[in-house]
């Protein structure tokens, strides 16, 4: 009798327990539908069914598709189309008594995701609104994108500004509202992200691809990166009212270790990094001048740092066994002229507009200029500094001067002939002005200067020009002349580059023209 009562005892607390956890299943399950319904009015998910294992803490949603809708536009922002929505180690207890949703994982199966970017909408108050509208405190230990397709479309034009596939990412430890007394309404540990094929419009003109994308908490590798202008050379021409470069730019991999993304809320807010490695960038830049100048302001490197809108600090960028190849078309009848640089190495030091006074960045290069002759450049500037002061020195080995016949030819009507043996020379300036110390050792220097079809020799004027430049040093201190320039004004308008070769110019013709030395 005893033993039958403790098995009747045992089936009615199994009954019992059984009724408790099927009545505990629906309350749970009814305050999550009712929570789903009673999402922000401009947040909807519809799903096929809703599965819930109290017993594990899981809960399914079969084929839900989210839907965010602007706020301001009423038009949809966001979808999220899922095979399942799988949610582990749901947090009961933490829910029904706290008040607070908790989760050990969020997995989205093969979630295709589209974006509709409406340039009008205030994206960044957007995300910083849906997570203000999240009123319960929420965690979740891990969140998973497995196997993703994402597009971003313009809504403007209907283009796609961004596509990937096999997209796979993980973030750990996340946090929305968990303390309210702080600014912070988005904490996570870590994450990891993966895709594949990369596609992303980076303006009107340009795309950018990666084939590999890879990115953990300390380290960033891009596989197959190119950087390109959309347009082939004469359509880019035909759409610009005024000069713009046509770019090409591949690396077989670039590397970012120890970075840090910031943020503000939501809101992107800066960069860092210990060393970004850029392995064999192959370069090319085309310039058409037959296109109108672009007359605008350009500013120096330094001031582009000083006034960026995010904290950057990049301790160390080293380039290896690059090229770069510029592309200059003057008169539409030639081909343009080309310069290249070749086997080049450089390290940059300190691009930041973090560091204070008198830390300055520096920017070392070594490298061939025209196939054949070594060119070393160390260049500074101090991106506090508001004059934008800087100083650029140049070492140019051996040069045979025809080697710039394929840039002067085409663009300048002339031809070089003789030996540059080696060319020195050290840009002290600013924004505006500069002054330039040059020396340099040459022999059987001659100017040609072509008449209007680019090939026959003008002998006269190659004749007048010829009596004012020294055909060779032989005759200065050290086999060297040097420059005895004056100030040289920076056309504000024009790049760095044009500014360092205005030096450069101003610096040979001294040196070439003048009596070849330098006042004390």
């Amino acid at each position: 009798m005893k033993r039958k009562k403790i098995v009747i005892g045992i089936v009615v607390f199994v009954v019992l327990a059984t009724v408790s956890l099927l009545i505990a299943n629906t309350i749970a399950k009814n305050k999550l539908k009712d929570y789903i319904v009673n999402l922000p009015e401009h947040i909807t998910i519809v799903y096929d069914d809703l599965d819930v294992s109290l017993l594990q803490g899981n809960i399914t949603l079969k084929a839900p598709l989210l839907t965010v809708n602007g706020k301001t536009t009423n038009q949809v922002n966001a979808q999220v189309k899922l095979a399942n929505l799988d949610i582990k180690g749901f947090g009961y207890w933490s829910y029904l008594f706290n008040d607070k949703l908790k989760f050990e994982a969020l997995n989205f199966e093969t979630p295709l995701v589209t974006y509709y970017h409406n340039p009008l909408a205030d994206t960044d108050q957007g995300s910083q609104s849906v997570l203000k509208n999240i009123k319960k405190a929420l965690y979740i230990k891990n969140f998973n994108f497995n196997k993703a397709s994402v597009k971003v479309i313009n809504v403007e034009n209907d283009s796609i500004i961004l596509s990937t596939n096999n997209l796979n990412f993980l973030m750990t430890q996340i946090s929305i509202n968990d303390d309210l007394d702080t600014k912070t309404l988005f904490k996570f540990k870590s994450s990891t992200v993966s895709a594949n094929n990369l596609t992303y419009q980076v303006g009107k003109f340009e795309n950018l691809s990666i084939d590999t994308l890879k990115i953990d908490n300390t380290k960033t590798t891009l596989s197959g990166f190119s950087f390109k202008t959309k347009y082939d050379k004469t359509e880019l021409s035909n759409k610009i009212a005024t000069e713009r470069d046509h770019f090409d730019l591949i690396s077989p991999e670039i590397i970012m270790d120890n970075h840090n993304f910031k943020f503000d809320n939501t809101k992107f807010s800066g960069f860092t990094s210990d060393k970004i490695t850029i392995t064999q960038p192959d370069f090319t830049i085309y310039r058409d001048k037959l296109v109108a100048d672009d007359l605008s302001t350009k500013d120096l490197y330094s001031k582009m740092l000083r006034t960026l809108n995010i904290k950057l600090d990049l301790k160390l960028i080293e380039i290896v066994k690059g090229k770069i190849t510029y592309q200059e078309k003057v008169k539409p009848e030639n081909k343009a002229g080309q310069l290249t640089f070749s086997d080049f190495n450089a390290t940059l030091s300190h691009v930041s507009n973090t560091y204070k006074s008198p830390i300055k960045t520096k920017i070392k290069i070594d490298c061939n200029f025209m196939q054949s002759t070594p060119l070393k450049v160390d260049w500074s500037f101090d991106v506090n500094d508001k004059q934008d002061n800087f100083v650029f020195k140049a070492d140019l080995g051996g040069l045979k001067a025809d080697h710039l016949n394929q840039f002067m030819q085409p663009n300048l009507n002339l031809k070089l002939e003789g030996d540059l043996a080696k060319t020195m020379f050290t840009i002290d300036g600013n924004a505006v002005t500069s002054n330039v110390d040059l020396k340099t050792k040459y022999t059987n220097f001659d100017i040609i200067l072509l008449k209007e079809n680019g090939n026959e020799k003008n002998k006269l004027l190659s004749k007048i020009i010829n009596i004012f430049v020294s055909k060779d040093s032989k005759d200065a201190k050290d086999n060297f002349r040097d420059s005895n320039t004056k100030t040289v004004e920076r056309d504000q308008t024009k790049s760095i580059f044009n500014f360092v070769w205005k030096n450069a110019q101003a610096g040979l013709i001294s040196a070439m023209a003048g009596d070849g030395k330098k006042d004390n």
